[in-house]
């Protein structure tokens, strides 16, 4: 296929039959990849049509993947990339999941925020202290990744960015509203399996923390003529390795001062999308 030939719908439309389906998505040669990230998005923007058209979904707000140099290794990319959080895929914590086979892939612990006011493309460009001013409330939060891609490590960022950026399922714990004396760089966060630790983290581990991944984020919307919205939340990427998902795991994140987020992946399998969990975060 030329790339002269790429049907960005009949792409977005492909995505979205194997998320419905449960069918492994073997990754396309790159002759059949969207050519670059504005193609990707380009097919983003159209899956986001179906997912609001056809599945009802709300957007709440953007999650980014790559802000840490061992994810970007991980992913073989070299630089962040973002997608949309949906209420149909987000649960309050503690959240219960049922397990996905081939489409849940990795737990990530992770600091999000909510941001407070509209912040208008004309304003770009932004940096953290900016991004930190406009944020309403810092949380909590796990972000499942999902995609069918096979083997999605593998897929290249313009592939998963195509498909929302690989999101599978978003949990979030309780908003706090006044952090000021809370250490989001340098804090310890954990994540633990089944009561286990499995791993260790900091927000620093994220480029420049939280408020400074959100204001690349800001910044990328802003080339694009978009702008966040207050109440828009922001998941701002892996701050420990990610964690592969398994059936019957417990899963819980600690993070200190902010507080714990945990879900429950059930072993049933009937429900073969976690995108069709319709736990609401809104």
């Amino acid at each position: 296929m030329s790339q002269d030939a790429f049907d960005t719908m009949a792409r977005a439309r492909k995505l979205f039959r194997h998320r419905e389906s449960g069918a492994v998505f073997p990754v396309p040669p790159i002759t059949e990849s969207p050519a670059g990230m504005a193609a990707a998005y380009a097919v983003q923007d159209a899956l986001d049509a179906i997912f609001r058209g056809e599945r009802g979904y709300r957007a709440i707000g953007y999650k980014i993947a790559g802000t840490n140099p061992a994810s970007r290794a991980h992913l073989r990319i070299d630089a962040p990339f973002f997608g949309r959080l949906y209420d149909g895929m987000a649960s309050r914590s503690p959240g219960v999941l049922p397990f996905a086979p081939d489409f849940l892939r990795v737990h990530e612990p992770e600091i999000a925020i909510e941001i407070g006011r509209d912040l208008m493309p004309s304003e770009a460009p932004f940096d953290a202290a900016a991004i930190e001013a406009a944020t309403r409330a810092v949380l909590p939060a796990i972000e499942i990744i999902g995609t069918y891609f096979d083997p999605w490590a593998k897929a290249g960022a313009p592939n998963l960015a195509s498909d929302n950026a690989a999101f599978g399922h978003w949990i979030m714990g309780v908003p706090v509203t006044n952090w000021s004396g809370l250490d989001l760089l340098d804090g310890r966060v954990t994540i633990s399996i089944n009561g286990e630790v499995r791993g260790t983290g900091k927000g620093r581990n994220v480029d420049d923390g939280a408020f400074g991944a959100t204001a690349w984020l800001a910044n990328a919307l802003a080339a694009r003529g978009v702008g966040l919205k207050a109440g828009d939340y922001v998941t701002t990427g892996s701050v420990t390795p990610p964690i592969p998902v398994q059936p019957g795991q417990r899963v819980r994140a600690d993070f200190a001062g902010l507080g714990c987020v945990e879900v429950h992946i059930t072993p049933d399998r009937r429900a073969s999308n976690a995108g069709r969990q319709e736990g609401s975060a809104a």
